[in-house]
């Protein structure tokens, strides 16, 4: 059986005990939207007074169980409850005693312990929908909802290798796009009734790829940005969607360097090669090619591959392949070698740098 006993119920509604059934529906609503655990997830303390709110509010919304609780803590006696009747005075302390003693015997065949009134259910609904609609008055109209505005989406950047050929011609490439869109579950939030969204894991968004064609311009240069409208991450509210922005490399070589439609190199060759003549293997853009050196040849002189640069498909062009070569001396020569080169400096017969002698 529950105690009245010492139970302060009109404090903790914060309602004078001469408060009227609507008052203290009133004051309950006013404490139970600041108090739910709905609205405070997580929150022992708002979870404790919520329901001391509803304990006390489930006593004095009833007439019967207000009357019984009001006599056992003698708000009946000498003051009066002061809702339409006038203050009476008791004659003795027996006379309160004997009352008390009258309410908890009738309280002993009252509801089952914990068992709302039905006009609580019906106020503790009405505040779950949001309603709180007072008893034949007219409801004020819901505030009308703001539209929310339109926002674009972000843009999405993406780096796109191409070959020189490519570079020069034109090209159209498949690439992969990574969207990103807020989770139409949690709506961004992250979370769902205190617990990560189940959708997004958390995240608050979620990422899908996606293939597309996109069309690279003739002659593009290296590090440009291509701007292709439309083709970002989805705006919301209706909003536009963002833009895609591709970031072009040109693919290098580690020896080729290109120049327009030519195609320049650097090869290395030897003093006996560059004295007598060979015949070198020299990379092209296609592959390998076999390029004569002729006997006497120079370090930094330059050769040309006709027809071996790039061509240019709008206007039929290709370029050449310019090769210069340079002497490269071995820094350990063996004794033979060492040799050899004293014999030919001896039956050498030119001073290069006779003209320099001579100014």
């Amino acid at each position: 059986m529950k105690e009245y006993i010492g139970k302060k119920y009109y404090e903790i509604l914060g309602v004078p005990s001469s408060s009227t059934t609507e008052e203290i529906k009133s004051a309950y609503r006013k404490l139970a939207r600041k108090y739910h655990p709905d609205l405070n997830p997580g929150n022992k303390a708002s979870e404790q007074k919520f329901k001391e709110i509803t304990e006390a509010y489930n006593v004095l919304i009833s007439d019967t169980e207000r009357a019984k609780y009001d006599t056992i803590n003698g708000y009946n006696i000498n003051t009066g409850t002061n809702r339409g009747q006038k203050n009476t005075k008791t004659a003795s302390t027996q006379s309160s005693y004997q009352n008390k003693r009258n309410a908890k015997q009738a309280y002993s065949n009252t509801q089952k312990k914990d068992e709302p009134p039905k006009e609580f259910n019906t106020v503790f609904s009405e505040f779950m929908d949001g309603l709180f609609s007072q008893k034949n008055k007219k409801q004020t109209p819901p505030p009308k909802k703001e539209i929310p505005k339109p926002i674009k989406g972000s843009d999405i950047t993406v780096d796109v290798n191409i070959s020189p050929d490519e570079a020069v011609n034109g090209t159209v490439k498949q690439i992969n796009v990574l969207y990103v869109s807020e989770c139409k579950r949690c709506r961004g939030k992250k979370f769902i009734n205190g617990a990560s969204c189940p959708m997004c894991n958390g995240e608050g968004e979620l990422s899908t790829h996606n293939k597309i064609r996109v069309k690279i311009p003739q002659n593009v240069k290296e590090g440009s940005k291509i701007r292709i409208s439309n083709e970002g991450n989805k705006g919301q509210n209706g909003g536009e969607n963002g833009d895609l922005f591709l970031i072009v490399h040109i693919i290098k070589h580690s020896v080729l360097k290109y120049d327009g439609l030519n195609v320049l190199c650097t090869i290395p060759i030897t003093p006996p090669e560059a004295a007598l003549g060979a015949s070198i293997e020299v990379p092209t853009k296609d592959g390998f090619l076999t390029m004569k050196i002729p006997p006497g040849t120079s370090s930094g002189q330059k050769f040309k591959l006709a027809s071996e640069g790039l061509k240019d498909e709008k206007t039929k062009q290709t370029g050449d392949q310019i090769v210069t070569v340079e002497i490269v001396m071995n820094k350990n020569l063996s004794q033979e070698e060492k040799d050899l080169y004293q014999k030919l400096l001896r039956a050498q017969k030119i001073n290069p740098r006779g003209d320099l002698l001579k100014s």
